[in-house]
């Protein structure tokens, strides 16, 4: 659905009181508990937020990127947790099952999505190796079953998911290439164990859990895509999911701007605001080229996704440079913030635990050496030519 800019600024002002005003006072309580209160779910169905992209033929608002980006981005400004869990509903849930799911599974899941009567969660990353070809979960075909062996790590909603899009080794002997296939494992499946994580810095509520999984066994129609596109499918999926995270990184620089802004006016030393001193307006002015240049990048390449173009490259360079952002957009802020912006329920804004979501991103889909690489590559194929 292609909203007018009139429905469009509607949602995105919509979007951001809900945030500020239903979602932002539930966390305290998530702080402690770890856990999503049940009316987060409720506040999050009664305003569509599973649904934003989901397609419309399936209960969804079925939202571009470009028009997404803009909404992502005020509830990026809210807790970490709730932004995780939103950010993938929209983007990995239902995706994967919409593109690469058999018909079978298209029919059962895909209209209970929208409202996160059923979630699905991404399980990639393994203990003691990384995020790809290297993983060691294997899959062996034994009759009309797949009979799925491994451990996963850090993986996020697992306390509410009823799937899990898992990727395993189906052939050892090539591995990088279509030697790993995508399968969708139901986590009620016998063999199928969830063990928590301690709580984390930030992000509270997220729901992270190591996944064993002993001899799972599953059906031939829940392999997604074709036996040995595992890598191709979840690498695709990450790419989208990356620019994601670099919006993620501006919802939270935009909002510590406008907090280090709303401070530096108020604050005051050796009889003068802090907003009047040379050095906090240029500190205020690289924060807001900083944000600027990323939302500048990203709305970039939202519009290059929706015309079908390949945003590998973009995509890694949106988180890189949102993390380079916020990281210098919340030192920043806590500066000027001083002893203050360390401590728990300032009367400014939750800057201290902003501080810690932000942390997270830095992991999300891959850390900053990643994404590096992956920009790096068609940067030197292509003698250097961006588009």
């Amino acid at each position: 659905m292609k909203l007018s800019d009139e429905e469009l600024n509607k949602l995105i002002t919509h979007t951001r009181k809900v945030v500020e005003e239903e979602l932002e006072p539930l966390q305290p309580e998530i702080e402690q508990t770890n856990v999503f209160p049940e009316e987060f779910f409720d506040i999050c169905r009664k305003n569509g937020f599973f649904g934003l992209t989901v397609p419309e033929e399936y209960g969804g608002k079925g939202l571009n990127v470009e028009q997404f980006f803009p909404v992502l981005e005020q509830i990026c400004r809210g807790p970490g947790g709730m932004r995780m869990n939103l950010h993938h509903a929209n983007g990995l849930d239902w995706r994967i099952m919409y593109e690469h799911g058999s018909k079978k599974l298209r029919d059962k899941w895909m209209p209970k999505l929208a409202n996160a009567d059923l979630y699905i969660n991404f399980a990639l990353t393994e203990p003691d190796c990384g995020s790809g070809a290297d993983i060691r979960s294997t899959a062996v075909k034994k009759g009309g079953k797949w009979v799925i062996n491994g451990e996963k790590t850090l993986i996020s909603h697992t306390d509410i998911a009823n799937g899990t899009y898992v990727i395993a080794v189906t052939d050892e002997n090539k591995r990088k290439k279509g030697g790993l296939t995508a399968f969708f494992v139901e986590t009620d499946l016998p063999g199928f164990n969830v063990e928590p994580m301690p709580h984390m810095m930030g992000c509270r509520g997220a729901g992270h859990a190591y996944l064993h999984l002993k001899d799972v066994e599953v059906d031939e129609d829940h392999v997604l895509g074709n036996v040995g596109d595992g890598l191709d499918i979840f690498m695709d999926a990450l790419a989208l999911s990356r620019a994601s995270i670099g919006v993620s990184c501006l919802g939270l620089s935009q909002r510590f701007l406008e907090l280090a802004i709303a401070r530096a006016k108020d604050r005051v030393t050796f009889g003068k605001p802090l907003v009047k001193r040379q050095a906090i307006q240029q500190m205020i002015a690289d924060m807001g080229t900083q944000v600027y240049a990323l939302r500048s990048i990203l709305w970039d390449t939202a519009r290059q996704f929706d015309r079908g173009e390949n945003i590998e490259m973009k995509s890694s360079m949106c988180k890189l440079h949102g993390i380079d952002t916020v990281r210098t957009v919340s030192d920043s802020c806590l500066e000027i913030f001083g002893g203050i912006g360390y401590f728990e329920d300032n009367p400014y804004g939750p800057v201290e635990r902003m501080y810690r979501d932000a942390r997270a991103l830095w992991f999300e889909e891959g850390p900053r050496t990643v994404q590096r690489l992956t920009a790096a590559r068609p940067l030197i194929e292509n003698g250097g030519n961006i588009e």
